[in-house]
């Protein structure tokens, strides 16, 4: 058995994984790879792709880190897979819909983005989230990481494929230029209130069975 970042597994490094070593991964980030998807699309959607997500974490898992460096733990990993599949069921979704052109620019550049009208996304500070919705959507997605998700930089770095120094660059300038629009508005800008908070979402339990 070998430590993986969140939890023991084996069945990695070309091994089939056992059904019930997947059952303990899929038990363990069931409830924040849903979280991720509902915070940015509807029910049914984030259903689908979680279901795919951990369908590809059963096809792929000898591609599943090995090392316990936390940079590219499971938990990383599998939330690089989520962001993929998210990515591709917003372009399949908004294919034909207008946008607004920052959005549809993100959405085929395979960013994952929180859809329009999605409003148990965020709470009523209304001003708050109108600002932050003025970002780039690469910074948005970085400071959702870190503030919905509760992703550290080096699970950041993970799930974006990227260095934990390109992503620290890019979240001190995201947040610079969160805070220069926060004041031109008049809003605060101490970390408590920066980012608008998600809605939670309720259904926490896993599902009974893993096709």
């Amino acid at each position: 058995m070998t430590s993986v970042g969140i939890l023991p597994v084996s069945g990695m490094g070309g091994e089939p994984v056992t059904e019930d070593e997947f059952r303990r991964v899929f038990d363990a980030l069931y409830p924040d790879i849903l979280g991720y998807a509902e915070r940015r699309t509807d029910a049914s959607t984030a259903e689908e792709v979680v279901s795919e997500t951990f369908l590809v974490v059963w096809r792929r898992w000898p591609d599943a880190p090995e090392t316990e460096d936390e940079s590219q733990s499971l938990r990383a990993w599998t939330f690089g897979v989520a962001r993929a599949t998210l990515g591709n069921a917003q372009r399949a979704k908004f294919r034909a819909r207008k946008l607004d052109g920052a959005l549809k620019a993100a959405i085929f550049a395979g960013i994952p983005v929180v859809e329009p009208d999605h409003g148990p996304v965020v709470d009523a500070r209304l001003a708050a989230v109108d600002v932050f919705l003025k970002l780039p959507p690469r910074d948005q997605e970085l400071l959702e990481m870190i503030a919905w998700e509760d992703l550290s930089l080096d699970e950041v770095a993970g799930a974006l494929h990227c260095s934990r120094t390109l992503v620290t660059m890019r979240l001190v300038r995201a947040r610079r230029r969160l805070s220069a629009l926060m004041r031109a508005s008049g809003l605060a800008t101490n970390d408590a209130g920066i980012i608008p908070e998600p809605s939670r979402p309720t259904r926490l339990k896993p599902q009974e069975g893993v096709e």
